[in-house]
């Protein structure tokens, strides 16, 4: 677990066996082949291989997964070498930092036909038959691809499945073998034998550069160098170009200006620093980077990426609708108004017949200005004008509303009363073969989203499904590349409504009209924090030097909190809701330091789980998303099982999602999301998780607490929209915690987060005379 400490001892799961630290090493052979016959995975994410090897003698081996190209399979053999140590329990095993798999030998080709997947229709009978049938010379009979030999034993298509399947193995094994020798490491190795096949080695060898999609930059270029390339190759000169390019992006760019790739490069390139701008010619020649307006460099898959979604969001502009009546669409609004108990703004009902009436459309708006009460109007709207086509042409609509953070989708699926899910979970559903056909296709928080996520979505559903885009702009950037709200924003072309009344009910608080001044980048003025009435709504104050920030959030939260609760209690921290949101990980300040002093404090008395510095009641944060995780199940509680596969499905916990540590369990203990899933996580899921007592404010984007807590530091990271965001995360309260004039200063400055380089140009989407021609309205 990220925060927690990792402790290894021989006590562990007698099955898995959990890998001692420091053990007495054997003399014994450090290397050995071994047929595998079971593959399990130990508590800290080893794996451990029993088998036999050339003897026939018993073997089991611990093998890290670095070192390994792929998880190895039951009845593949493997070419083991590392350090004996000797377990209390388990005896001798293999300690093993270098792993390559083999062609299979002697009668292990039974059971490696029948269990492994390459070799489709083949099972036990027929892989005992065929050895009953050859024996050993059926390894030079598939070498030699004598179909006719294997067809005579177990048919023609099955003979085809079994060459085939030891080709695909025979070219993995040269290319693992080949790299290896090239000194790439086995994870490398395994991902580029998935990605270009036995053609890894060719594609290689032609160009060394192209190993920086798999590694950095630093160990492909001296590796290059090492074995002969001259330090002007061109090869190397536009691999540099590409790679300030890939920095650039990780960096949120989706493009670059030219001068700031011609530095990028000569500093990759060292010492040949005046080459840079051949470099750019040579990448610009042979079409490998793309030069766009304003001097900016873009590479040819981020121009693709942002060409794709300019033409996906132009089909939508331009293809013909149906005709919108306007007397459903207000009677789906006064229904709407009804259930929320007032009506509807000018500007929001706006909304409400633009999202209807296109097929693309944004809705922006500050905290509290009603996007919500939108949203359920344009559903209802939509399901009204699905209602009024003919029966038959009713099949196939659905109205999925995604958002990236867990937080999000609870929110406006309770809101709505209708499907939502994260993004990361819809791509996966998409991937896994969910097919949309027509309907109405909601992003929430919309300003969080990158482009190359928005881009995947987009090239997987059918132009017939409408979008509408929400979000409010003045937040912070997308964690990933891209500025493509605001850009969608800023263009003229797309029908767009912005929502600026603040609605009584939610400005009761104080915090929509903090957050208003703040997005305008004025300092509001706010009251002192009272510890005696820790919970009251609001915007507060404590102010606090840098050498007290960190002390002084801990006891707001104190005030709001109450004492560590009694052996437990632990859920009534849970239910006040209070989240502290921090700029960073690192530092006193930081989400890391403040969570270790809230866990010390707040959970010392609740019940510990084993030794993985969580307790029962211990606020957690999911870091991966984790698709075996959260079975769904029927009403009687019963797994669901995919229909194609039959195998059962799951939920996944999901990147960002917050939850509690709900009890111990058998295999570890159990846990529940604030997305609604729940499972039983054991110490190989350690690594996928943190406390979540703090959380940065970048985690937080689309989430919503009752009460917010922000220290404020001085940093790079530090601005407006960092402070925007934050504030606008709280329903009811809101404490800053820091210098006035540090957060004066950010609040008044523009901000430097949201200039970000991009290629998209959406302006010229659709004209205004086939825009208005093309409305459908009534």
């Amino acid at each position: 677990m990220a925060g927690a400490e990792k402790r290894r001892s021989g006590s562990g799961d007698q099955t898995e066996g959990l890998v001692l630290g420091e053990l007495p090493e054997q003399q014994c052979p450090p290397s050995f082949e071994m047929s595998v016959t079971s593959v399990h995975r130990s508590g800290f994410g080893d794996l451990i291989l029993i088998g036999r090897d050339q003897t026939g003698a018993l073997r089991r081996a611990v093998v890290p997964g670095r070192v390994v190209p792929r998880d190895p399979s039951v009845a593949e053999w493997w070419r083991l070498t590392g350090i004996v140590r000797v377990h209390p329990a388990y005896g001798e095993q293999l300690h093993v930092h270098l792993a390559l798999p083999l062609m299979p030998r002697g009668r292990a080709l039974v059971r490696y036909l029948a269990t492994d997947k390459r070799f489709i229709g083949v099972g036990w009978a027929t892989a005992e038959k065929l050895w009953a049938a050859l024996g050993d010379e059926i390894y030079g009979i598939i070498q030699s691809r004598d179909l006719g030999q294997l067809a005579a034993v177990v048919g023609a298509d099955k003979a085809v499945s079994i060459t085939d399947g030891f080709g695909l193995l025979a070219d993995e094994i040269d290319v693992f073998r080949w790299l290896d020798r090239y000194g790439v490491s086995p994870r490398v190795a395994g991902t580029a034998a998935s990605l270009w096949g036995l053609q890894a080695i060719e594609r290689i060898k032609a160009d060394p550069y192209a190993l920086t999609l798999l590694e950095p930059w630093p160990e492909v270029d001296a590796r290059a160098l090492r074995l002969g390339l001259a330090l002007d190759d061109p090869r190397r000169l536009c691999a540099a170009v590409e790679e300030a390019l890939a920095i650039r992006f990780r960096q949120g760019h989706m493009a670059a200006p030219t001068a700031v790739v011609n530095l990028m490069v000569e500093r990759l390139t060292a010492p040949l620093r005046s080459k840079a701008g051949t470099a750019l010619k040579i990448a610009l020649g042979n079409g490998r980077v793309v030069s766009l307006h304003n001097d900016l460099v873009q590479s040819r898959a981020c121009q693709f990426m942002e060409s794709e979604v300019t033409r996906l969001f132009g089909e939508r502009l331009r293809r013909s609708r149906e005709i919108v009546d306007a007397t459903s669409v207000a009677h789906a609004i006064e229904q709407v108004e009804a259930d929320a108990g007032y009506q509807l703004t000018a500007l929001q009902r706006e909304a409400v017949f633009m999202a209807t009436s296109s097929g693309l459309g944004v809705i922006t708006g500050s905290a509290g200005t009603g996007k919500t009460t939108v949203v359920r109007a344009i559903l209802r709207a939509s399901e009204a004008r699905r209602g009024a086509l003919p029966a038959a042409d009713q099949d196939g609509y659905e109205y999925p509303q995604v958002a990236l953070a867990g937080r999000a989708v609870r929110r406006i699926a309770e809101a709505t009363g209708k499907e939502a899910t994260t993004i990361a979970r819809f791509l996966h559903q998409i991937e896994g073969g969910r097919r949309l056909r027509r309907g109405l296709m909601i992003f929430d928080e919309a300003s969080m989203l990158d482009t190359p996520s928005v881009y995947r979505i987009l090239s997987q559903i059918p132009s017939e499904v409408d979008l509408v885009f929400i979000g409010d702009p003045a937040q912070l950037p997308p964690i990933g590349p891209g500025l493509l709200f605001q850009s969608m924003v800023a263009a003229e072309a797309i029908p767009q409504v912005a929502l600026d009344i603040i609605h009584r009910q939610a400005d009761q608080t104080g915090i929509p009209g903090v957050a208003a001044m703040i997005r305008a980048g004025s300092v509001p003025a706010l009251r002192t924090f009272n510890p005696s009435a820790p919970l009251a709504p609001g915007v507060f104050m404590v102010q606090a030097g840098p050498d007290d920030i960190a002390t002084k959030t801990i006891g707001v939260f104190r005030s709001m909190c109450g004492p560590a609760p009694a052996p437990g209690q632990a859920e009534r921290l849970h239910e006040l809701d209070v989240q502290i949101l921090a700029q960073t990980k690192n530092g006193p300040a930081g989400a890391k330091a403040l969570n270790q002093r809230i866990e010390a404090e707040y959970m010392a008395r609740q019940m510990p789980i084993s030794d993985w510095g969580l307790r029962v009641g211990s606020k957690v944060i999911w870091l991966k998303n984790d698709y075996r995780k959260s079975p769904l199940r029927d009403a009687s509680g019963s797994p669901k099982l995919d229909p194609l596969t039959n195998e059962p499905t799951f939920a996944g916990f999901m990147n960002g999602a917050i939850g509690c540590i709900r009890r111990p369990d058998r295999d570890g203990a159990w846990v529940s999301f604030d997305d609604g899933t729940e499972d039983t996580i054991g110490a190989v899921d350690l690594e996928k998780l943190t406390h979540g007592w703090a959380i940065s404010v970048h985690k937080a984007q689309g989430s919503a607490f009752r009460r917010v807590i922000l220290p404020i530091t001085r940093s790079r990271l530090l601005d407006r929209t960092m402070i925007y965001t934050a504030v606008t995360r709280a329903i009811e309260t809101v404490v800053l915690v820091g210098e006035p004039d540090v957060i004066g200063d950010a609040i008044r400055t523009t901000p430097k987060s949201i200039h970000r380089a991009t290629g998209l140009r959406l302006d010229g989407l659709l004209d205004e005379q086939q825009l208005g021609s093309e409305s459908g309205l009534e």
